[in-house]
C-alpha cells in the first residue's frame, strides 16, 4: 500500500509569495526526502493545477511532485475544498501558510508565511528533521 499523500501549498508555503521565485530553505530536501520514502507529494493553489507545475518547475523540485490540484472553491466554514482525488492522493499531511483555511483532513501543519526570500528561514526543518528520524 502506498503511503499517504503530503499535501503543500504552494505560495507563501514552499515558494516566497513575494517574487514567487524563491524556494523556501530544506523544502527541496524535505520533499526529496518524502519521495524516497515512496510518500506521493502534492501541490495545490488557488492559481490552479498549471500555475502549481509551473512554480514546481521553475524552482526545480518538479521531479519530487506526483500531482498538482487546484484549489477551487470554499465551504460555509471558509475552508478551500479539496477536489476530488484519487484515494492514494487523499492527504495524511496538509502544509499550509494559512492552516485556518485547510479542510480538516488528515494532519495540518502550519508555517509562517514566507513572504520573501530569507536564507535563514527555518520553518520546515522541524519536518526535516522528524522525517529524518522516521527512516
Amino acid at each position: 500500500m502506498t503511503p499517504k499523500a503530503w499535501l503543500f501549498d504552494v505560495d507563501g508555503t514552499l515558494l516566497d509569495s513575494v517574487t514567487g521565485t524563491s524556494l523556501r530553505p530544506l523544502a527541496r530536501e524535505l520533499l526529496a526526502g518524502l519521495r524516497e520514502r515512496g510518500i506521493p507529494v502534492l501541490l495545490w493553489s488557488a492559481g490552479g493545477d498549471d500555475y502549481a507545475w509551473r512554480r514546481a518547475r521553475q524552482a526545480g523540485i518538479a521531479e519530487f511532485v506526483t500531482a498538482a490540484h487546484v484549489k477551487a472553491g470554499r465551504d460555509g466554514r471558509g475552508h478551500w475544498v479539496l477536489p476530488h482525488l484519487p484515494p492514494e492522493h487523499i492527504p495524511a499531511v496538509l502544509v499550509d501558510d494559512q492552516p485556518h483555511e485547510v479542510p480538516p483532513v488528515g494532519e495540518v501543519i502550519g508555517v509562517p508565511p514566507y513572504v520573501g526570500p530569507n536564507p535563514r528561514d527555518t520553518a520546515l526543518a522541524a519536518l526535516l528533521d522528524e522525517l529524518e528520524r522516521n527512516r
